[in-house]
């Protein structure tokens, strides 16, 4: 748990800043991500989102999907 505030923000910036949608993103059934949207990390580790459907966001993969919106 993070005991601080900077501890926090580079524990968010680890969950949202490390993958991109590179297509909409359903989960049961419902949008949740569009293309460039940032995914949490968690939701690619646990499986609820795939690996196909994202790009690590130091890739050409995850510029051209946020270039895309």
């Amino acid at each position: 748990m993070a005991s601080t505030v900077d501890d926090y923000q580079k524990a968010q910036q680890a969950e949202w800043g490390t993958y991109v949608a590179t297509e909409p993103i359903f989960v049961n059934g419902a949008r949740a991500f569009n293309a460039g949207d940032p995914v949490p990390a968690s939701h690619v580790e646990s499986g609820v989102v795939s690996e196909g459907s994202v790009a690590k966001t130091t890739t050409k993969a995850a510029k051209a999907a946020t270039e895309e919106r």
